[in-house]
């Protein structure tokens, strides 16, 4: 993750362990008394959503990989013995839409910009018999559309509980799919578009002037990322899926 990433990730912290914080406040303070009491009979409502990802790989790598053909140009290896995913974590920032479909229902459209990384490791030997880990980075840069259904708990005073599902499309601007740089070491690229469902729970909190609520969720993309290109790197996986875990902070 480059320096800027890496800052606005430490800045993500901070705020959320204000938000933690004050949270914590005000439940000392707390009264027997309804916050926004109309608050849930609007017909829809906007707010801002900042979280924390896990972006991995369910990576597949083929059957009988100790006999792969090494006999394709560009690599080292003289065995693969391994290929594995290895997950990085990430930020996400992103607009809440919420429309009220009905007394325990809303539609949720919340367009999201999440930053992560995600690593493909190759491990096997040369033909020297010496160890050799190839390690792939592949950064993201994800434009989502998610659409959900969030069903809501009964009110209890200032605290709800929910759950919510759904489909996504991620389009990856940061994705190397159509990139051809010579100079640039490329073991596997990913393709730019993908379908995921997802599945999540939280907590809604109402206070005196918002509602504060917290979310864990789970993506899993449907697609094939994999850009097949007849290499030892891509030729060892059978299939590369997106998997995502999510923690979001919303503030409505």
């Amino acid at each position: 993750m480059s320096g800027s990433k890496k800052q606005l990730t430490s800045l993500l912290f901070v705020m959320i362990i204000m938000a933690c914080f004050s949270s914590d406040m005000l439940s000392q303070n707390h009264r027997p008394v309804k916050n926004l009491p109309q608050y849930d009979y609007r017909p829809y409502h906007f707010g801002f959503l900042l979280g924390l990802n896990k972006m991995d790989f369910a990576l597949k790598p083929i059957e009988d990989l100790n006999n792969l053909d090494m006999n394709i140009p560009g690599h080292r290896f003289d065995t693969l013995y391994s290929v594995l995913a290895r997950p990085e974590y990430g930020f996400n920032i992103g607009i809440v839409s919420n429309l009220k479909l009905g007394q325990k229902f809303d539609l949720r459209f919340i367009p999201t910009l999440s930053f992560g990384d995600r690593n493909i490791t190759y491990e096997g030997v040369t033909e020297e018999g010496n160890t050799l880990v190839r390690n792939q980075k592949i950064e993201s840069t994800l434009l989502d559309f998610p659409l959900h259904v969030k069903y809501k708990s009964v009110r209890m005073t200032n605290t709800r509980v929910y759950v919510i599902g759904g489909f996504r499309y991620s389009h990856d601007l940061a994705s190397d799919e159509d990139k051809d740089d010579p100079d640039a070491e490329v073991f596997a690229r990913v393709l730019r578009n993908d379908f995921y469902y997802e599945l999540g729970v939280g907590f809604d909190h109402y206070f005196y002037y918002f509602k504060f609520s917290t979310e864990i969720k789970a993506s899993f993309g449907l697609r094939d990322l994999l850009k097949y290109e007849n290499t030892v790197y891509t030729n060892s996986i059978d299939r590369l899926n997106s998997q995502i875990i999510q923690i979001s902070f919303l503030f409505e």
